[in-house]
């Protein structure tokens, strides 16, 4: 039944409301329907856990309500706790319980246990609507709904065809909804639920009556119609207050609040419109003075500000202020007294509790109505400090009123006095106010929605948090002062951040407090306050640090942020500030990797001031993290020693090629030769360190050096294979010049460090022979990489494939060397025994014998194919003596 109600409630509603092609009547259904399901399923679920808790106490022995679970027990009272002696129970007396899942129990003579009452929980704003929609007579509340939006209908159609005397159907019409009132009262003490809808509906019809006396028809004097209005108001919160009817009241007031919007025409005076919400408004703070009914303080909330930022989005004008801005001023002090009232007369066991939405939604809405109606930054800067000094005052009210019971009324009141006078400063410089407040609003509405266990709050002030950044990204492109730090964007930004960052604490700190999928919502807000931090800190030093300072500027930033971030993890206990602490790696990798391709080397634009105090910094972060990262943080410590590895790299690039002025083959030295002599360094004295390198010795020997070699082998490989090796000034001599010496330094790095991982045991045996045989091929391509460079200098054979592959000397020169290579080759694996090694040189010694026939044969009548075939004739006669055969024995298996 109760759906049926909310369906026909959604049939009106839909036709009166939805403008579409599609039919309105069934788009209200639907939406009546789902409410329907929605309430249902609540209830369902509320008798539900209601059974479970029921089910828990008999599992426990506690019983449940209303049975005596035992005889004696532990009585708490607010002065002391008092154990009773339990007197003996006879056998008769014991109490069984039981459920559908447990057997029944019987409490033990004698038995003694501790309970006490839970607290009462926080009073639910719309916890009567499914009672009151199921509840009682359903035909009546069906009715009356109904009879309030035909009354609304027959004064319009009435109005627009002129049926009868105005002044005979408005008497009718009020007639009627005193007799409601009149039949409502007789009946209130025989079926009060009836009564109090009748009462309800009468009222509602009662202010839309004389509302459109005044405003359609103008039948009334303005005076005498709101001193009826105000009579009227009174009269429903007199009866609500008797009858002790929350439900009375709600409708009274929604009545009274929808009387201007269904008779209204478009054409009547804001002052008139304001003045008759003030009124109703002051018969919501009559009834908050002795009742602390949340949902008919919210109705009065939402009535006013949502048609009130209606009203002004439709018709406001600047010339409107000086009659709309006292309005807005006292509605907002309104509010703030029904809080302070709400908060006062809650329970005892509820004293403290205070409503987070009038609280907190007041003041956003509040201040962003006055933002519209003050256009210039001056306005709102002296609006801010407004804001600031009454909250300061109702806080200061709290105090002295309430003492201890308001102490969490007057920190939000205290709260938002602070704010609104800091967010003055910005104000006054920049008109970035909206995003500002919303965020600290949002921040403010995460921690009382911690403190009182509120899941809406917190939902509300998350996504607030949210929306003020991207509410003030829209701005990005509006100007900026001049003053340093102290403008309107980087106080904007700074204030985003801090707020999102308090909400996460806060979420932290009562994580217990909070639902599980709620935990990672304070993650997502330390990530989107640090990104404004940072952001908002980077632009900003962008903005206002000269050009030759600007990369210097922006890892000074970071890199004290970090520390910062580090310092407070530890007195704080809260882990994700290390995390924040150690976000200083992947931001200097971000700002290395941009400045490769806009900066002529990592320490200009003041990187001679960041890199070292970036890198000092990051290596104090790791070594305070010690005890907090463990294992995670060893992938780091490899991280910042390729950072490091690749600035100094870069930098030594750059200066070698200023020193030759990029001639020659200088500047690529430096992209081997670094990574090799910090493989060198580390391998041969990085034990001596004993933070970080022995400590994390594994980490740095295989997981660090890993990629640095990995580096190093391809840099030779690349600079054997494109480089001349033009050592200008120098003259170019075979191993003897720039390139080749690089990449022997980089073979003896490399050799260094496999031979350290060995001796270590890092390395196992399978992976030293793969090491080996890349590394011997490595050689191999460096030693023909010789043979063409030398060619090419001495030869003047152009560094062209073709060129170089019709080359008859070159061609010489491969088979004569590769020739004598296998000779060295298969002897010394004769003499040691290694089958496997003398298999790779007869195999080298078969491509050679095939290159003589298909490749050297073509080069007739020169003397290359003469010295090509005799030399490797010869070669081929001494290993045919020193090394006939492959060898057998010990080196077999290798």
């Amino acid at each position: 039944m109760g759906r049926f109600v909310l369906l026909v409630i959604g049939i009106v509603l839909g036709a009166v409301v939805f403008e579409s092609a599609f039919p309105r009547w069934l788009m209200g259904a639907m939406g009546g329907w789902i409410a329907g399901q929605f309430i249902l399923l609540r209830r369902r679920l509320a008798r539900l856990e209601r059974r479970i808790e029921d089910l828990g106490e008999v599992a426990t022995g506690k019983g449940v309500e209303g049975v005596p679970a035992y005889a004696g027990a532990t009585v708490a009272t607010p002065e002391a706790d008092f154990i009773f002696e339990p007197e003996p129970i006879p056998a008769a007396a014991r109490v069984e319980t039981a459920g559908p899942d447990h057997p029944r129990r019987q409490a033990a003579p004698g038995e003694i246990r501790d309970f006490r009452r839970p607290q009462e929980p926080a009073p639910s704003a719309w916890g009567w609507l499914p009672e009151w929609i199921t509840g009682g007579n359903l035909l009546v509340k069906i009715g009356v709904v109904i009879l309030f939006f035909g009354v609304a209908f027959l004064l319009k159609f009435a109005s627009e065809y002129g049926l009868l005397p105005i002044e005979l159907r408005l008497a009718a019409v009020a007639g009627g909804a005193l007799a409601l009132l009149a039949v409502g009262w007789r009946l209130r003490e025989k079926r009060l639920r009836y009564a109090l809808a009748l009462q309800g509906g009468g009222v509602g019809i009662l202010y839309l009556t004389i509302f459109a006396s005044l405003r359609l028809y103008q039948l009334l004097p303005a005076g005498f119609a709101f001193a009826v209005l105000v009579l009227i108001c009174a009269l429903s919160a007199v009866l609500a207050v008797l009858q002790d009817s929350r439900a009375l009241a709600v409708l009274g007031a929604s009545g009274g609040f929808l009387a201007p919007v269904l008779a209204s025409t478009g054409s009547g005076s804001h002052v008139a419109l304001f003045s008759y919400y003030a009124l109703l408004n002051a018969g919501i703070i009559g009834i908050a003075w002795f009742r602390s009914w949340r949902l008919l303080n919210l109705v009065g909330f939402l009535f006013t500000f949502v048609i009130g930022a209606l009203w002004g989005a439709r018709y406001y004008r600047p010339a409107y202020f000086n009659t709309t801005e006292p309005f807005l001023l006292l509605f907002v002090a309104v509010f703030a007294a029904v809080a302070i009232l709400f908060a006062r007369r809650q329970p005892p066991q509820l004293r403290g509790y205070v409503d987070g939405t009038l609280v907190f939604g007041t003041p956003i809405i509040g201040f962003a109505l006055q933002t519209q109606l003050v256009a210039h930054a001056q306005g709102l800067a002296w609006s801010a400090v407004g804001f600031g000094l009454f909250y300061l005052a109702c806080a200061w009210l709290v105090y002295a009123w309430l003492d201890r019971e308001g102490r969490l009324l007057c920190e939000a009141f205290l709260a938002f006095g602070v704010i609104f006078a800091t967010l003055a400063i910005p104000l006054a410089l920049d008109g970035r106010w909206t995003a500002a407040t919303w965020a600290a609003e949002g921040a403010a509405l995460v921690w009382v929605g911690v403190r009182q266990a509120r899941l809406p709050a917190r939902t509300f002030g998350t996504l607030l948090l949210v929306g003020a950044g991207l509410f003030f990204l829209r701005d990005l492109s509006r100007p900026v002062g001049s003053l340093p730090v102290l403008n309107g964007f980087f106080l904007g930004c700074t204030l985003i951040a801090g707020s999102a960052l308090v909400a996460s604490w806060h979420l932290h700190r009562h994580r217990e407090a909070i639902r599980d999928w709620e935990r990672p919502l304070g993650v997502l807000l330390f990530v989107w306050g640090m990104l404004w931090w940072f952001g908002g800190g980077g632009m900003e030093i962008k903005r206002q640090v000269p050009a030759s300072f600007l990369q210097g500027g922006l890892l000074l930033f970071a890199a004290f942020s970090a520390a910062l971030c580090s310092l407070l993890q530890r007195r704080l206990a809260w882990p994700l500030l290390s995390w924040a602490a150690l976000a200083l790696l992947p931001l200097a990798a971000a700002l290395f990797l941009s400045g490769c391709g806009r900066l002529p080397h990592p320490l200009a634009q003041g990187g001679a001031v960041g890199w070292p105090v970036t890198l000092l910094l990051l290596y104090l972060i790791l070594h305070r993290q010690e005890h907090v990262g463990g294992e995670l943080l060893r992938p780091l410590h490899a991280a910042v020693l390729w950072l490091a590895t690749a600035v100094l790299t870069v930098e030594s690039a750059w200066c070698i090629d200023r020193l030759v002025d990029g001639a020659g083959v200088w500047p690529l030295i430096a992209w081997g030769v670094v990574p090799a002599l910090v493989l060198l360094l580390l391998s041969a004295w990085g034990e001596r360190l004993e933070w970080p390198v022995r400590r994390h010795h594994r980490t740095y020997l295989v997981l660090g050096l890993g990629p640095v070699a990995l580096a190093a082998w391809g840099w030779g490989l690349f600079a054997n294979f494109t480089s001349s090796g033009e050592p200008w000034p120098l003259p170019y001599l075979p191993l003897l010049n720039p390139l080749d010496i690089g990449i022997a330094f980089v073979a003896l790095g490399l050799w260094a460090w496999q031979a350290h991982l060995c001796r270590e045991e890092f390395l196992p045996e399978r992976g030293r022979r793969h090491f080996l045989a890349l590394f011997a091929c490595s050689l191999f391509l460096w030693g023909n990489g010789v043979l063409v460079r030398t060619v090419h200098h001495w030869g003047g054979v152009p560094l062209r494939f073709d060129l170089l592959w019709r080359s008859v000397l070159l061609q010489t020169s491969f088979s004569l060397a590769w020739t004598l290579l296998a000779l060295c080759v298969m002897v010394v694996a004769t003499r040691r025994r290694l089958r496997f090694v003398w298999m790779t040189g007869a195999t080298l010694l078969a491509v050679v014998v095939g290159k003589l026939f298909l490749v050297d044969l073509s080069g007739t009548g020169t003397i290359e194919r003469i010295i090509s075939f005799v030399g490797v004739g010869l070669l081929l006669l001494l290993i045919g003596w020193f090394s006939p055969a492959p060898p057998r024995g010990e080196g077999r298996s290798s």
